[in-house]
């Protein structure tokens, strides 16, 4: 949640302190009208051309944001010559000698203007100048100057195109008169082509068309037969000619090539006359015969050059070869005339288009012609006339400007928007603080659930304990302590205190109890080491709460050594003193009664640490097998040992080896997955004892199901009716 707060808090900072450091920017406007003087007739506009709106707004703009407009109104005003402005450009001049400070001046004035004027289009035929300024006065100031500026612009710009309009008229009437005269010419000269071209006659009309359809037709009939009377002639001579196949189609002589292409000529010319005459008129009689007779030469030929390529041919295999050669020649015939056919129809297909599109041309330069002479006339009407003046100064200078509402002075500023500022800098908190969750979430390898840490370290979850107030209580009072330089003694410690009442952290402790006893047949183990793979996971509270749990719930004595050396907390957790403790027992071999401390609870004791000894790891090796333990043993039924996390040392890892069960802590939403793998392995290296997990700070991470408050509330009832939370 802080993730999401401190970002937001900061962004909606930081959105305040700009908005309120942000001056205040003015804005003045002024409207300006567009007036159009005039109306020309509509062939007259057309070629003059109105001035659009959109194109009076674009020069416009482009006027007010001009360098020169802007220079003459930088020395009309005098912006230039302000205090802050000469003193800047006195800086900028030293540093860049090229430019003279007033150049300096004035450019940077320019510059400014640029970014605080702009004109605005508000309706069909109205624009609106704006100027914005930190001073009030100073924007209405720019804005009267501009648009005054502006308008006298316009009027010079009018007069200068009203004195042009005596020359553009008669420029106009020459250029006109000369289209006009090349219009006629040019319509005049594609009438005499058409002329021309008419004495061409082509024989197929509308009359015959469907005379020649039908031929070609009746042709394509023909060519079909043709190619399957060839195939079976081409077959009957494979099977007489047999090995000289192949040799008698490839032979050729000039006599039969000769007389075959007149054939195919003949035929060609059969076509043409079909088309105009009779099949059985005259000229197709002769043409005929003269085919017959061709034919007769043309077969004789192909005996003759069968004979001449296979000496000794049978007369089956000249006869064969006769026919061949006759239905090769006849397909050329037929596909002949379809060709001649088709040509004659499409010669008179591109006929009739190509007289479509010349009247289509002749009606294009008729127009041209009459439009051309209609502009000319209308020129010559009006030439002296006050509508090309006023034509031209609306093309010309854009219309005329006229100012219907004059600037004002602002009395409040348009810009910052300081709620917008203050609402962006909010969101743009708000969206970093959502990427920095997203980023932790995802960089974030610890352990989130109860499923994922029983399948990725294959050991069952004991307990889940809460992170209640007296975790932070015992916290708060460790570090008064600290400021102190004191350390209490009493034995009524503020975890003692709470964890003999009923609440979710004794509940789930005396959950870890049975379980631990369900393990080692109904009865807790006797000696218990809790550990963690690294350094603030809870491991030495979980230790002592399970301490007070045994002896508190089952009238257990129970014992619990500090075996975390280098840093010893069981003391200040269960208040009471440091020294003498294992340390010392262990140098001397032996317990003595002011080794072990009692506490308010009848069955539980503590085992300080005792005083500081060097070589910790050494010391601790030989507890298990000494009569310190013994001792322990003999004296208490639990001995509970806290020690030092098994990464950054090997206790645990020694210890684990040499008693009944290992139980091991790990914090929720905090401790690395590869951490937590690596602590585990280590101590099932040693000795598969490692009976489960403690799981720390869970509802951090996931909803948990305590109600701090029904518990609160039970407390509360028996105190109030003096019973003894003991």
């Amino acid at each position: 949640k802080w993730f999401l707060i401190v970002p937001v808090l900061a962004g909606g900072i930081t959105g305040f302190v700009v908005a309120k450091s942000l001056a205040p920017i003015y804005e003045s406007r002024s409207t300006i009208i567009v007036r159009s003087s005039g109306r020309l007739s509509e062939p007259l506009a057309q070629m003059i051309g109105r001035s659009p709106l959109e194109e009076q707004l674009g020069w416009l703009q482009e006027k007010v944001k001009s360098r020169s407009f802007l220079v003459e109104l930088v020395r009309t005003l005098g912006l230039a010559d302000e205090a802050t402005m000469v003193a800047w450009a006195q800086e900028a001049h030293a540093s860049d000698p090229s430019f003279t400070a007033a150049e300096h001046a004035e450019n940077r004035a320019v510059e400014g203007l640029q970014r605080r004027v702009s004109v605005a289009r508000t309706s069909a035929d109205a624009f609106q100048v704006i100027a914005r300024d930190h001073d009030p006065g100073r924007a209405m100031l720019l804005a009267q100057h501009i648009t005054n500026a502006f308008v006298s612009a316009s009027d010079r710009e009018q007069l200068e195109g009203i004195r042009k309009v005596h020359d553009f008229s008669i420029e106009q009437l020459v250029i006109y008169r000369q289209k006009l005269d090349e219009a006629e010419h040019e319509l005049k000269e594609y009438e005499q082509t058409r002329v021309t071209s008419r004495g061409t006659v082509l024989p197929v009309e509308s009359a015959n068309l469907d005379r020649v359809d039908v031929l070609i037709s009746q042709a394509t009939v023909d060519r079909t037969a043709a190619t399957q009377h060839l195939a079976d002639a081409r077959g009957i001579l494979r099977s007489a000619a047999g090995a000289s196949f192949d040799v008698l189609i490839a032979a050729e002589a000039e006599a039969f090539t000769s007389n075959r292409d007149e054939l195919v000529s003949l035929e060609g010319e059969i076509g043409s006359v079909l088309i105009r005459a009779a099949p059985d008129g005259p000229e197709i009689t002769s043409i005929s015969v003269t085919i017959a007779e061709n034919k007769r030469g043309m077969r004789a030929e192909a005996r003759r050059l069968a004979l001449a390529t296979v000496p000794g041919a049978s007369a089956d295999l000249v006869d064969a070869y006769s026919q061949y050669k006759t239905a090769e020649v006849e397909l050329a015939m037929v596909e002949q005339r379809k060709r001649v056919l088709e040509r004659t129809m499409w010669s008179y297909t591109q006929g009739q288009a190509t007289a479509a599109g010349d009247e289509l041309e002749l009606t294009r330069l008729r127009q041209r012609v009459e439009g051309t002479r209609a502009l000319y006339e209308t020129f010559l009407q009006q030439n002296a006339g006050a509508q090309i003046t006023e034509a031209l100064e609306a093309a010309r200078a854009g219309g005329r400007f006229e100012i219907i509402e004059p600037p004002i002075r602002p009395t409040s500023p348009v810009a910052p928007d300081k709620p917008m500022i203050l609402l962006l800098s909010v969101f743009g908190g708000l969206v970093v603080g959502m990427g920095l969750i997203l980023a932790t979430e995802q960089s974030d390898t610890s352990f989130k659930d109860i499923d994922m840490i029983q399948k990725v370290l294959g050991l069952p979850v004991l307990a889940t304990v809460p992170n209640a107030d007296v975790f932070r209580e015992v916290l708060a009072e460790e570090k008064r302590s600290r400021r102190r330089g004191t350390e209490q003694i009493d034995g009524d410690s503020v975890l003692l205190r709470d964890m003999v009442r009923e609440n979710p952290v004794s509940f789930e402790f005396r959950r870890l109890a049975r379980k631990l006893s369900k393990a080692h047949g109904d009865a807790p183990p006797r000696t218990i080491l809790v550990t963690s793979s690294n350094r603030g996971e809870g491991k030495t509270t979980v230790a002592a709460c399970l301490a007070i749990t045994l002896a508190k719930h089952y009238g257990h004595r129970t014992v619990i050594v500090d075996c975390d050396l280098r840093k010893p907390r069981i003391h200040k957790l269960l208040a009471v003193s440091s020294r003498p403790g294992l340390t010392d027992a262990l140098e001397r071999g032996n317990l003595l009664g002011t080794d072990i401390k009692p506490t308010p609870l009848p069955e539980l004791f503590v085992l300080p640490c005792g005083t500081r000894r060097e070589q910790p790891t050494w010391l601790l090796e030989s507890f298990p097998d000494s009569r310190v333990m013994e001792e322990l043993l003999a004296s208490f039924d639990h001995v509970i040992l806290d020690t030092a996390p098994n990464l950054p040392v090997p206790d645990a890892v020694l210890l684990g080896g040499r008693v009944d069960t290992v139980v091991m802590v790990l914090k929720a939403g905090v401790t690395p997955r590869e951490v937590a793998q690596r602590g585990v392995e280590l101590q099932l290296e040693e000795k598969e004892n490692v009976l489960g997990l403690v799981i720390n700070n869970l509802e951090r991470v996931l909803p948990y199901y305590y109600d701090y408050r029904y518990y609160g509330s039970m407390s509360s009832d028996k105190e109030g009716r003096g019973e003894s939370p003991q």
